[in-house]
């Protein structure tokens, strides 16, 4: 009989520690000429598309795992234009949506852009967001640090990880498996987001539950979630 302490064994996670910065992308702490040019050109691009002016650029920055010793194969590259969202429209909740969609959009129909083989996920982050401890952030326009990564600490067999990545493996799982409603997956949610938002603010970038959201990330299944809840709003609003 498999015992728990086995199966939880068994559970390889994808995260990963490294004594540097991803060598693809960077000249041991400094970013490779190349990459910052595209990176800046992907960022322009992608706010004409959002339509952002430049003109509201305060600055644009990389940060997400290729910014930090935590990269792996499935890490993607975040480029953030740092502006005053107020500015494009007054309603907080608007101005969220708006950009989150005009991400999406952007996202799916350009599937193919990437900086050797790193997807390029764009956003645009309000002025004055504090940025979580520990967690490397780049100026692109600047050509600098504004918060150099930490050290990468790890434990690939922590049972407290594990223990909880199974857990939602299992929860978002059951739900998809009997075909639950919005709800519940919006529930599962909010949990893992404020789980992730509250170890960030306490423990920085290598807080246990945000590494719990990274592994799901990696393994797919908050996009599982994601494209499960797409597909059963797609078949509501059909007629077969």
């Amino acid at each position: 009989m498999l015992l728990f302490k086995d199966y939880l064994q068994e559970l390889k996670l994808t995260l990963r520690c490294h004594d540097e910065l991803n060598p693809k992308l960077w000249n041991n702490e400094k970013l490779k000429p190349e990459v910052r040019k595209t990176l800046i050109t992907f960022a322009e691009t992608w706010a004409s598309f959002a339509k952002i002016p430049k003109s509201m650029f305060q600055d644009i920055i990389m940060t997400g795992g290729n910014a930090n010793f935590d990269y792996t194969h499935l890490s993607d590259i975040d480029v953030h234009i740092i502006c005053d969202r107020s500015k494009l429209f007054s309603d907080p909740k608007f101005v969220e949506e708006y950009l989150q969609s005009k991400k999406s959009l952007w996202t799916l129909t350009h599937k193919n852009v990437n900086v050797f083989g790193y997807p390029l996920e764009p956003y645009a982050q309000d002025v004055g967001i504090k940025y979580p401890k520990g967690q490397g952030v780049y100026s692109l326009m600047k050509d600098k640090w504004l918060q150099k990564p930490t050290t990468c600490d790890i434990d690939p067999n922590d049972v407290f990880i594990k223990q909880k990545v199974k857990h939602f493996m299992h929860v978002i799982d059951h739900m998809i498996d009997h075909n639950m409603g919005a709800d519940s997956f919006n529930t599962v949610k909010d949990k893992l987001k404020n789980l992730r938002a509250s170890s960030i603010a306490e423990h920085g970038e290598y807080g246990r539950d945000n590494l719990v959201f990274k592994e799901l990330r990696n393994r797919g299944y908050l996009d599982k979630m994601n494209n499960y809840q797409i597909l059963k709003k797609d078949k509501e609003l059909s007629l077969n």
